[in-house]
């Protein structure tokens, strides 16, 4: 053997016992940095798009529905009990693709309706029950023309509230239905009628009450939406509906009723001030069509974005926005109800598994106002639940501009492979960490959360198996010392972070001190360390 081999041989020796040596502290360190407290952060995502029960709710029948969540449907008496006891459930069902958008996890924002005006004299409500009424008013007026009936007449509240119950039992408990537009009364079911033209006037507060009571009691699982701010509106925590947005006098005399209370008909009174209603009760709306989509989201977009903002609005339609001006069209989504996102993510390892603390913000407009389910989840490489956990979030609490911080326990195995950084992605796990909302109708994870991070089946990622993305990766080998290809793994592949990694201080030391006690001199050491 040449001199130069054995000194070869010394120096790839004493590498050997260094790395071997350095690896065993590794260990060592791992054992000593369980109880560390691996912390993430999480950059926003400002970006439109739609969401669970919040956005666009255009026509259930329009061609150009694209991707929302929502779906309106403005329903006639005529066309839901077409004969008296008779009710047409199953051909609206097939006409509207009930079925589809229940799979689809689309809900609706219903309003029945008894006079729609129109360019053509029809009626609105069954020819049955016209003949057993007729006490109302046809009409031809500046609205359009159709048919008034008499609200206060016995025989049609009666015939009402059966059809508002069948209807609310055709469409079932399960949040399909998921706001409901106290219509019934007045043209577009908007609680005003133009009896300055000699029709018949709307019924008194007591009658308008029981039609809004038959409402309350048929669709319990509901949000409710009135109008303007009632006395009824405010002793039941309704919420309230605008179809003049974007129309800046309509909308402030409207925002006016809910600072400050107002008149209705001949009761000075009727309005009762609602300025804090928006934080437990949802706002709607639909554009108005006396301004141009033009107008509203071109020049006067600044306009309609603010009057969106005071109204704490959280979804439009049936008249939405226009996709043809993208601008605005994403301008006036992403200013639609809530903007969820987790801030932060505390991962500690525990005697049962690891302790998971999160920080969640809402930076939208209007909170989330269903309980539905949030939970953690622990997936394997494919996707499958290992784990779940329910955070004790609730979302209706959560108002825009604030943030919860809420824990919950992991436990297991499984959930101890899960610190994203540090001495457990030595050897990368399989495992991740995602979170979802659940929505009850279809028992599937419906929510996107505002922030970068990867989004699978409704989930977002917060750590696990994909984090190698913000890692770099070495692999190295004890006897050629040379970088291997990535899928060799020689003794092992590190994972140093971008920013300022604890292995990889942690490992440099290591080298470092075993290099002065192998003898290395500090030539030898600064070469192997520019190696790594």
């Amino acid at each position: 053997m040449s001199p130069s081999s054995s000194i070869t041989g010394s120096i790839m020796g004493k590498i050997s016992r260094i790395l071997a040596a350095g690896l065993c502290l590794l260990w060592m360190g791992a054992a000593m940095t369980t109880s560390t407290t691996k912390t993430r952060t999480y950059a926003a995502d400002d970006s439109a798009f739609p969401n669970a029960q919040i956005g666009y709710a255009p026509m259930i029948d329009t061609a150009e529905a694209g991707d929302a969540a929502l779906r309106y449907l403005e329903l006639t008496w005529r066309e839901a009990e077409p004969e008296e006891g008779v009710y047409a459930w199953e051909a609206i069902s097939e006409k509207y693709d009930f079925a589809s958008l229940r799979e689809q996890g689309i809900h609706l924002v219903l309003r029945f309706v008894c006079d729609v005006p129109g360019q053509e004299t029809h009626l609105d409500i069954p020819d049955w029950l016209y003949a057993q009424t007729k006490d109302g008013s046809w009409y031809d007026t500046d609205y359009g023309k159709g048919y008034s009936p008499n609200y206060a007449n016995v025989v049609f509240r009666a015939a009402h509230h059966r059809v508002l119950y069948a209807l609310a039992e055709f469409l079932g408990t399960d949040g399909f239905a998921s706001y409901v537009e106290l219509g019934s009364l007045g043209h577009w079911g908007e609680w005003h009628i133009k009896s300055e033209d000699g029709l018949v006037s709307m019924p008194d507060e007591t009658i308008r009450d029981e039609y809004a009571a038959d409402y309350l009691a048929a669709f319990p699982t509901a949000k409710l939406l009135m109008r303007r701010p009632f006395r009824f509106a405010a002793e039941q925590s309704l919420g309230l509906y605008n179809d003049m947005t974007g129309e800046e006098k309509d909308t402030m005399e409207w925002l006016g009723w809910i600072a400050e209370g107002g008149g209705y008909g001949s009761d000075p009174n009727a309005l009762t001030p609602m300025p804090d209603f928006w934080q437990d009760a949802p706002v709607g709306g639909e554009f108005t069509s006396s301004l141009s989509m033009q107008d509203m989201l071109g020049k006067e977009l600044p306009r309609t974005l603010h009057l969106l903002e005071a109204s704490h609005m959280s979804f439009l339609g049936p008249k939405t926005a226009s996709i043809k001006y993208a601008k605005g069209y994403n301008a006036v989504l992403k200013q639609l109800g809530y903007r969820l996102r987790v801030t932060e993510l505390k991962l500690t390892p525990c005697a049962d598994g690891v302790y998971a603390e999160l920080t969640v913000a809402n930076k939208g407009a209007a909170p989330f106002y269903w309980e539905w389910p949030v939970n953690l989840y622990v997936e394997d490489a494919a996707g499958s639940t290992l784990y779940t956990a329910r955070l004790p979030l609730s979302l209706p609490e959560l108002m825009p501009g604030k943030s919860q911080k809420v824990s919950v326990t992991l436990e297991g195995a499984n959930a101890q492979e899960l610190l994203c950084r540090g001495w457990k992605r030595l050897f990368r796990s399989p495992k991740h960490l995602t979170i979802g909302i659940v929505d009850p109708m279809t028992s599937r994870d419906a929510v996107r959360f505002a922030m970068k991070a990867a989004r699978k089946n409704g989930r977002t990622g917060l750590c696990g198996h994909d984090d190698h993305r913000h890692f770099i990766g070495f692999d190295f080998n004890v006897r050629s010392f040379k970088p291997m290809p990535s899928s060799r793994w020689g003794i092992g592949r590190f994972y140093l972070s971008e920013s300022k990694c604890t292995v990889s201080a942690h490992f440099l030391h290591t080298v470092c001190t075993f290099a002065r006690i192998g003898g290395f001199s500090a030539q030898d050491a600064h070469s192997l360390l520019s190696f790594a």
